[in-house]
């Protein structure tokens, strides 16, 4: 009852996303973002509180581990979503990407085991660049991200990734009601603490930046178009590369 109840309110959710714009004014070339006074606010909590007093020396602590403990860590995290992005990939109607995903999960589960050693990688047919989300599969439908969201603690976001979000936990509540909840949450830290810790070389981007805010929030839409894609997209100027697109969250 409750995996339907959020499927529900996740599917409600997107019959909304037409109705939150994100669209780019012809004439002057900026992005209508409702919500900006409210995310700024947030920004500025999660920009200049949150993270140098929280997550940046957490951050570095992580990155003082020995690398095989972290990698191995962060593996069996990101192992844990491959079940998620094969459905995704299947509701695209990619297959083939899709047995990517599925094979992955199968190597790395069991020769790597349980997910410290990414055995996949290391064959070019299973490399992959992220993993899928619903709110990837929803973009390569079309559907439209939606107003532009800073929450705190949780970042950015948009309507189609906040239901993007609701869908995945919908995948797999059965597995983490089987195993306690609270386990979910320390692999959402462990992803979280080592996504910040492999962006410690891009702090410069933003901190040279004239508004921090909109260079993040434009690179933010860039990456959510590059996902959608399949890096099927020009990416714009904003000072960043494909790889750092790739690495914002």
């Amino acid at each position: 009852m409750k995996k339907t109840a959020i499927l529900s309110t996740a599917l409600c959710s997107i019959v909304l996303l037409s109705g939150c714009t994100n669209t780019l004014d012809p004439v002057t070339g900026e992005r209508n973002d409702p919500l900006q006074g409210f995310n700024r606010t947030m920004w500025d909590f999660n920009y200049k509180v949150l993270d140098p007093y929280l997550l940046k020396p957490v951050a570095k602590g992580w990155d003082a581990l020995p690398s095989p403990l972290t990698t191995g860590i962060s593996n069996v995290a990101n192992n844990l979503d491959e079940p998620v992005s094969f459905v995704n990939r299947l509701l695209e109607g990619e297959g083939k990407k899709a047995i990517v995903h599925f094979n992955r999960f199968v190597i790395n589960s069991t020769f790597g085991l349980g997910g410290l050693i990414d055995w996949a990688s290391y064959s070019d047919p299973l490399k992959i660049e992220h993993q899928r989300t619903f709110g990837d599969s929803l973009g390569s439908y079309g559907v439209e991200p939606g107003a532009y969201v800073v929450l705190p603690v949780y970042n950015a976001t948009t309507p189609r990734e906040l239901t993007g979000s609701i869908v995945d936990t919908a995948y797999t509540y059965p597995f983490w009601h089987w195993v306690g909840g609270a386990w979910s949450l320390v692999k959402t830290g462990v992803q979280a603490v080592d996504t910040r810790a492999k962006a410690m070389d891009k702090e410069a981007l933003l901190d040279q930046a004239q508004d921090p805010y909109i260079t993040f929030r434009e690179a933010y839409y860039q990456n959510l178009e590059y996902r959608a894609t399949d890096g099927n997209v020009k990416v714009k100027e904003t000072g960043l590369s494909e790889d750092d697109l790739n690495s914002i969250d």
